[in-house]
């Protein structure tokens, strides 16, 4: 832990940094069609139900094995195998997966101001790594975050001080970046830390929640904020 001069920054990964371009929803439709269902991706009904499953999995309401399960119960096949659905994400993170604008620059222009940084995601590893590194490159941040390793899922206050652990820094000196109001600045705020609300999709911030400590559009905004606002 250093003085409480420095300052440390943590990033959401997927919509901050990232894209996956629905990677997991798609992995879905191949594997159905693996299992002899070729589903309509604009029926309505499997749309649904695809994102009711990752809804509960990524809220840590079921593992990955009884989504897949819960999947191939739908399908009336028995037996899902959840490897092959893992298999096939990941054959998907090379061609879906791409870096947010400004995001390697971004990253770059803080380590080398020597701003301590961090990646605190909700998902499941391996993917959220692969996706990272096939976004920002290997090594972009110190430590990466992950919500099935760590065993805390945003917004739980367990994820947060994970996250300010890794950065090395007290509470009231680490901002957190994302792009989700209730699961990143939420989240965030309630755990003590600093929240920059990265507002680039057009969403509506919910009332209930006490505003972002700050608001930005684009990610370049935050190389000046870093050094004028952030940074003592």
């Amino acid at each position: 832990m250093n003085d409480g001069r420095e300052i440390g920054i943590g990033f959401d990964f997927d919509h901050t940094l990232g894209v996956d371009n629905a990677l997991e929803r798609k992995a879905f439709y191949a594997f159905a069609e693996e299992l002899g269902y070729r589903l309509d991706p604009h029926d309505g009904v499997w749309p649904t139900r695809i994102e009711e499953l990752l809804t509960e999995f990524r809220a840590g309401e079921v593992t990955l094995e009884q989504m897949i399960a819960r999947f191939g119960d739908a399908l009336a096949v028995r037996d899902a195998d959840p490897e092959r659905w893992r298999a096939l994400c990941y054959a998907l993170v090379d061609p879906l997966v791409r870096p947010i604008d400004g995001a390697r620059e971004l990253l770059d222009g803080l380590r080398a101001r020597g701003i301590p940084l961090a990646i605190l995601t909700n998902g499941w590893s391996p993917l959220q790594q692969k996706k990272i590194e096939r976004a920002l490159g290997p090594g972009a941040v110190e430590e990466i975050l992950v919500s099935d390793r760590i065993g805390a899922v945003k917004p739980a206050p367990a994820a947060f001080v994970a996250l300010v652990d890794a950065l090395g820094v007290p509470a009231e000196r680490a901002w957190y970046v994302g792009d989700n109001a209730r699961g990143d600045i939420g989240g965030a705020l309630a755990a003590g830390l600093r929240a920059v609300w990265f507002d680039w999709e057009g969403q509506t911030y919910p009332p209930d929640l006490p505003p972002p400590t700050l608001r930005i559009g684009a990610l370049r905004e935050l190389e000046t904020l870093a050094q004028n606002t952030i940074a003592p």
